[in-house]
């Protein structure tokens, strides 16, 4: 019998208690611990507010600079601020419950597994009545779990971010233009008036182009919540692993890189839902526009370098 053997690696979380009958999981309550950490930082951050801010107030004023500055620079000032919200949200929200699974803690404290432990039929007891060894050291059900290795918060926050998507780009562009981006059979009833074949095949493909639009729409769905679920999950599972190899020297190795993992996962999420929202409010009209602009400055600048050459 070893010392202790791998906590068992499952992807759905453990149901910890009931709220009359509302089941709570270690993943949900690690979402509530998030949210009260934000709700202590910021209250504390913005208490007393200084002209020149110090301690806790400057990191939370140069968080949210940083933040501005870069949902800025990629949509502009006007839809910037529109964005800013939710992006960081999104942003500060997944950081602080990526940063729980480095928490000494998190996984490893718990309630001792009953049933599982009568299931084994294990006849040894915990020593002082709650630390687990030999057989008994994979019976834990952890009270917190990292709240973004849980796939429904995950999908959950993918759903609005693509909802939220198609509502700036119906108030921004109106229903028409936004919906002519997914069902586009103007080319194709225009030829077909004039009797054109080759207009009306280009039309079928521009119509078959916004269908692959739809389904690009709501595969974005998956594709956020599984990137950030399994790069989460993965490290959770790495970080248990090796420390079951190596007990603390892993740590000192595989702590740092969870660190940066937890801050590129968060801005990750945070950057492919601005691409989104600037791409869902970015019309057709206004790309042709950028063209257009674009060959005319091109032609600009041939006629100055001609007029300079003479």
């Amino acid at each position: 019998m070893g010392l202790w053997k791998l906590l068992e690696i499952k992807i759905q979380p453990d149901v910890i208690f009931y709220l009359g009958p509302i089941p709570v999981t270690n993943t949900l309550l690690c979402t509530w611990l998030s949210i009260l950490a934000l709700a202590v930082f910021f209250f504390f951050a913005t208490r007393r507010r200084a002209l020149i801010p110090s301690g806790i107030q400057n990191v939370a004023e140069y968080l949210i600079e940083f933040l501005l500055g870069l949902v800025e620079g990629v949509s502009g000032k006007e839809k910037g601020r529109k964005f800013f919200p939710l992006v960081a949200t999104f942003f500060i929200f997944i950081l602080v419950s990526n940063l729980l699974d480095v928490i000494p803690g998190v996984d490893t404290i718990g309630t001792i597994n009953h049933d599982a432990i009568k299931a084994a039929h294990v006849t040894s007891q915990p020593l002082w009545g709650f630390l687990l060894f030999g057989d008994l050291s994979d019976k834990l059900i952890p009270w917190i779990r990292p709240a973004t290795s849980d796939l429904n918060l995950n999908f959950a926050m993918a759903l609005i971010a693509v909802i939220t998507c198609q509502v700036f780009g119906f108030y921004t562009l109106g229903p028409l233009e936004h919906l002519g981006k997914y069902i586009n059979l103007k080319t194709f009833f225009q030829s077909a008036r004039r009797l054109n074949f080759g207009g009306m095949f280009q039309g079928l493909i521009e119509f078959f182009v916004g269908v692959i639009d739809i389904i690009s729409e709501l595969s974005r769905i998956l594709s956020l919540a599984f990137r950030l679920f399994g790069n989460i999950f993965a490290g959770s599972a790495v970080l248990a692993v090796f420390a079951f190899i190596l007990p603390f020297v892993s740590d000192v190795v595989f702590i740092p890189l969870e660190l940066f993992v937890a801050f590129v996962q968060a801005l990750v999420f945070g950057l492919l839902t601005l691409v989104y929202l600037e791409m869902a409010t970015t019309g057709h009209a206004h790309t042709d526009e950028s063209e257009q602009e674009a060959h005319a400055e091109f032609e600009r600048n041939e006629e100055k370098a001609t007029a300079t050459a003479h």
